[in-house]
């Protein structure tokens, strides 16, 4: 097949896959750079319980007391749940605040229980952010390091091999990211929120394994096969770079692993696909088949 038949083909992959680009975390939650906490009951209530879920995202209430529970309504919004004795539930309330000052702000919701007012008080902070310079310096540093190591992969076997590990390794990185962010939503069953979150990764990750045992059998394709599956993890994961400068992550796991698994998967995903293109170089003439080169050019 010509170049110019293969890069439209590649070209036209890509497109599809930009236009369903999603964020990886579970649910669509995002990262954030400030974190809401309860402070408290006022009045103290035993039995009942009131967190923050989904890294700031939503409020979880526990109602383990013998009295009905009632999240006072904003207005007429009539969204806030009414909790029954031994029942649980999960909101997002407009009345978490925030400060775009990036100073702690404190916030109040009323609740009511069997009957009696209860006021639900907490606070917004701003953790420290994480070194942004330092996690996009990691990303950069892995693409290039991959598009290096990439670059000999089209005659040199140990960097062909060398290569389809390195797309294993940004499946795994991906891998990492999904499953922990799928851990977040407290209301969704898990491994359907895995394959939910994964979306078409799950393609990438079959292309980048499959790469990898092409290239294992010294087939030419593995290469190039390997690169198309790390360019859509790439593509995938690029919008989920934001934890690279917030310091609230809806992550289940260690903040600090998402970063490592974000980096990783971006970083070693832009050195695949620039070595993705040069396999497709080595593999393609650079005339068609029918065009004849002039005696002079020769």
């Amino acid at each position: 097949m010509p170049r110019f038949a293969l890069l439209a083909v590649l070209t036209a992959l890509l497109a599809v896959v930009t236009a369903g680009t999603a964020t990886a975390h579970g649910s669509g939650l995002a990262s954030e750079p400030h974190l809401p906490r309860v402070l408290g009951l006022d009045p103290p209530v035993p039995g009942l319980v009131v967190r923050v879920v989904e890294g700031g995202a939503r409020l979880a209430l526990v109602n383990d007391t013998a009295a009905t529970v009632e999240v006072v309504p904003v207005a007429d919004r009539g969204e806030e749940p009414v909790v029954p004795p031994g029942g649980s539930a999960h909101w997002a309330d407009p009345r978490v605040a925030t400060s775009p000052s990036g100073a702690p702000v404190a916030w109040t919701i009323p609740l009511s229980v069997d009957g009696e007012p209860v006021a639900l008080r907490g606070e917004t902070i701003w953790p420290p952010a994480p070194a942004t310079a330092g996690w996009w310096g990691l990303t950069a540093a892995l693409a290039v390091g991959a598009a290096l190591l990439g670059a000999p992969a089209v005659r040199r076997r140990w960097a062909e091999l060398a290569v389809a590990g390195l797309g294993l390794l940004a499946v795994a990185a991906h891998l990492v990211h999904v499953l922990g962010s799928a851990d977040v939503p407290v209301d969704l069953p898990y491994w359907p929120t895995v394959f939910g979150t994964a979306g078409i990764g799950i393609g990438a990750w079959a292309a980048a394994v499959a790469g990898a045992a092409l290239t294992v059998a010294g087939t030419r394709w593995g290469t190039l096969l390997t690169g198309i599956g790390g360019t859509v993890l790439a593509l995938l994961t690029v919008s989920d770079t934001d934890s690279f400068a917030d310091a609230v992550l809806p992550y289940a796991w260690d903040p600090t692993l998402d970063r490592i698994a974000t980096a990783g998967t971006v970083g070693l995903g832009v050195g695949l696909l620039l070595t993705g293109f040069a396999a497709l170089r080595a593999m393609t003439p650079d005339t068609l088949p029918d065009q004849v080169v002039p005696e002079e050019a020769r």
